[in-house]
């Protein structure tokens, strides 16, 4: 069995059971307005049918602003974790130009990642997350880093991991164990090298 080529598909940790699909799903600008709405049940079917569409091979470009304006920094908690798993599936890098394919094809300098701007303030939510004064929230961000692999997301995150290692609940201790450990894993002597030392 060959492994899976598509960037979502080797992200995807999880099953969306959903009636979004009923009647096919939305357009992007549907999408994009329903985001907008006051009401959070709106906006959740909003971002189940963005997940959807996503896990489908669709681009969806807007609605990575759409979700930052409007969906980040809500207290919701199931439009919260919908984000989480929006963050697992949403693309995160530029794609390279045609000239940077061509160079890196003819035998030149391989084509280099770049970052989504928007993922700067993406960053900064997941950082507020793991400084949030409720225990549960914190947990659950760390347990959602479990599951990033980007060392250009989980980098500026570090500092805040690791002071969740001595924070007073069991449940952020445990999930920051977790997450000092599978950062380590995946980058361990350029991200986190004393990983072990920090989890002893």
């Amino acid at each position: 069995m060959s492994l899976a080529t598509n960037s979502n598909e080797s992200y995807c940790t999880f099953t969306l059971a959903s009636d979004v699909t009923a009647g096919g799903l939305p357009s992007e600008e549907e999408i994009a307005k329903q985001l907008e709405s006051n009401d959070p049940k709106i906006k959740r079917h909003a971002l189940k049918a963005a997940i959807m569409a996503m896990l489908g091979g669709e681009a969806l470009p807007r609605i990575l602003m759409q979700v930052i304006r409007f969906c980040i920094n809500s207290d919701d908690k199931p439009l919260k974790k919908l984000c989480m798993l929006y963050w697992e599936v949403v693309p995160k890098y530029q794609e390279p130009s045609s000239d940077e394919v061509l160079r890196a094809a003819s035998g030149g300098q391989p084509v280099q990642r770049k970052l989504l701007p928007e993922m700067i303030l993406v960053c900064n939510a997941l950082m507020n997350d793991l400084n949030h004064p409720n225990e549960y929230v914190r947990g659950s961000m760390l347990r959602f880093l479990c599951k990033v692999k980007d060392e250009e997301i989980l980098g500026p995150l570090i500092p805040s991991i690791k002071a969740c290692l001595s924070h007073r609940h069991q449940y952020v201790r445990k999930n920051a164990v977790l997450a000092v450990f599978h950062a380590h894993r995946l980058h361990g002597e350029t991200l986190i090298p004393d990983g072990p030392e920090l989890v002893d």
